[in-house]
Parts: C-alpha cells; structure tokens; sequence
C-alpha cells in the first residue's frame, strides 16, 4: 500500500470543521497522508475556504501530509452549467447524484487510489448518493466514514480538531466506519459505463429482477436491432448477431427440447440460419462475406465443397469451425458486455473441459416478444 494515494471525498455544506475532524478519524487509523476532495455549493465553497488554513495546522499538530487545492473543492452545477447555491430540487439532487457517482467511480477505476468516502457533511440525499455509489463501485480497501463530534464542540465555530495537548479533547469525536454491502463484482460491466444516477438504480433493479427470474417480459426488435428487458433497452446489436439470436431462440433453446447448434452440423441448419437471416437482411449484405456464414448460407449448393463439406469431414470442419465461432463469439461478446448470467446468456459447450463448437440459449420463448418476424 505504500504507492497508493489516499483520497478523502466527501459532500460538504457549511461545516468545514467536518473534514478535519475526518482527517482526526483517518489519523487514527494511520492513514496519514492523501488528498481531500470536496463537492459542495456556492455557499459552502465560501465557508470551505478556511480548510486552506486549518489542514496545514492539523498537519503541524499530528505530523500528517494531507493536500488540498481550489479545484479539488467543486462546485455542483445544474443542467445549464449554472453553479448550484443549494439543492433544493429534483433535477438539482439528480445532477448531483450524478456527478457524486462520476467521481467516485473514476476513483475507484485507478489502481494506486484508496477511497476514503464521508457521508458526514451536506444534504441527507447526498449522503444517500454517496452511500449508494459506494455500495457499487468501492472496492475492499475503499471505505465509507461517518464523523460525530460531543455536543458543546459541535455548537463551538471554532473547533476543528481535537488538541492533543488538551487533555478536555480527549475521546470528545466518534469516528465510525459504516458497513455497507460491496457489490462491485456483481454488478455487470454495463454499469460502469453509465453517467446518470437514475439509470444506474434502473438498471440495477432490472439485473437484479432477471438473475433471481422475475424478468417477465424481454423484447427482440430486428428492425431496430435492440434487444429491450421490460421497457429497458439493454444493447443494441450488429444485423447479423440479432440474426443469430433469433436463430439460437427458435432453434437451439433447450428451454424448448431443443439441441444445441453444434457446428459440425451446421449444413442442416443452414435453410433455418437462412430464415433468420433475412428477417434483418442479410442474405446479401457485404459484411456477410469472409465471416463463415457466407460461405454456409449465400453460395449455390455446387459451391460448398469449395468451402466446406457437405457431410462435413472432421478436417473440413475443424478449418471452418473457427469462422462460426467469430460470428457466434461476437454476439457472445455483446452479451457479455451487459451481464453474462442473466436469462439471456449464451451457453457455449464443453466436454471434459474442453470447449466444445456449439452453441445454445435456455428461455421459454413466452418471456419473449419477436418483433419483425
């Protein structure tokens, strides 16, 4: 741990006193030195100014090294860029939400980072936002922190820390660190690409739902070549892997009694991939050619020795094999980049741990509105 950087974030309003009193609470935990990161308002960027002061004095006092910088104390802005001088709206909670989120998930992405995180300062809510932000993005050795001073410091403007050499100061602040559930290696990789609060509560309610089966309904739209849960639009795919989808749903879902699409038999299916592919037309299209299918499904039946065999001899399979496995893998891929374990996944088979060259889904097509067919 010596090359990380040790970063208090913390929402502040008009107590700046907070801040150093979470500096006392770290210095107790041996975290001595790092940076402090604030994000308040227009009033409370004034009343934070004298933190400039007060952390060069607490680091005198306890021999810590702790920075702080003007631009590291910022200012929550609305939808117009404005700054905010308070939250007291919807849409004011909801950008800052959204930049709580923002900050602490890019902390959270650097590897020479620890992320002290405070609820102590500011409105309720963007505590809230904190606490939630935390629960998805911190990892093991980031933390969340609440601070508690005794009730006549607490009423005193002129306290910031306890004096070490002031035996009244003793054991007068309560620094606790609040459990809170880690879920960041649950959570699906799409969440980490969300910017709004909202959407990133959205999606994980739906994840949620679909891993423990509640997902009634998903939605498979060819035109628009989405894929929707609920009234969720969770990706949107290539015309050939939505053609590909389609084609695992109706032909090798074992949700049905299917079999899965092993690829040595890939010539038997090759009027039903047909079918599918042109409910987004793709018989014809350019990006068909020197992918596999192209070979499978566009040729005259007189040229397919040329690229595979009819009864699909072990060599010619195992030469043409690979070019199924792009097609599928890409839509494999897709998926995996929304959640790999929800009702939607792509089941790839293996024999004695071995990879196998076959494919297959596992839903009831009643969950599953086609549209385009």
């Amino acid at each position: 741990l010596m090359n990380k950087t040790h970063i208090l974030f913390s929402v502040a309003g008009m107590s700046p006193a907070i801040i150093t009193e979470t500096l006392f609470g770290l210095y107790q935990k041996d975290i001595k030195s790092g940076e402090v990161h604030l994000l308040t308002t227009v009033q409370g960027h004034q009343s934070m100014q004298v933190l400039f002061k007060q952390i060069p004095l607490f680091n005198e006092m306890y021999h810590t090294l702790w920075h702080i910088q003007s631009d590291w104390i910022e200012i929550l802005q609305n939808g117009q860029q404005q700054a905010l001088h308070d939250l007291r709206t919807f849409s004011d909670n909801e950008h800052a939400a959204n930049t709580i989120i923002e900050r602490i998930r890019d902390w959270t992405q650097q590897d020479n980072i620890i992320l002290h995180a405070s609820i102590a300062g500011g409105r309720k809510t963007m505590g809230i936002y904190v606490a939630q932000a935390m629960s998805w993005f911190a990892r093991p050795k980031d933390n969340l922190s609440h601070v508690l001073v005794s009730e006549a410091f607490e009423r005193d403007r002129h306290f910031y820390f306890p004096d070490k050499n002031n035996p009244k100061h003793r054991h007068i602040i309560d620094f606790a660190e609040l459990p809170f559930v880690r879920m960041r290696n649950l959570w699906p990789p799409l969440l980490q690409k969300k910017e709004r609060y909202s959407e990133c509560v959205t999606l994980s309610e739906i994840y949620l739902k679909d891993i423990s089966k509640q997902t009634e309904q998903f939605t498979l739209d060819l035109h628009k070549r989405t894929i929707c849960i609920e009234t969720y639009q969770l990706l949107k795919l290539q015309p050939l892997s939505i053609a590909l989808f389609l084609f695992l749903l109706k032909h090798a879902n074992t949700f049905n009694h299917q079999e899965p699409f092993y690829f040595k038999d890939a010539f038997q299916y090759r009027d039903k991939l047909i079918e599918c592919l042109q409910k987004v037309d793709l018989r014809t299209q350019a990006d068909l050619k020197n992918r596999g299918l192209s070979c499978l499904v566009s040729s005259r039946e007189e040229n397919w020795p040329v690229y595979w065999t009819i009864e699909g001899t072990y060599e010619y399979i195992e030469l043409r094999k690979d070019d199924l496995n792009n097609a599928f893998g890409k839509l494999n891929k897709d998926l995996k980049q929304t959640w790999a374990n929800g009702s939607l996944q792509i089941f790839q088979g293996k024999d004695k741990g071995i990879k196998v060259a076959c494919r297959w889904v596992d839903i009831s097509l009643d969950r599953v509105k086609v549209i385009g067919v």
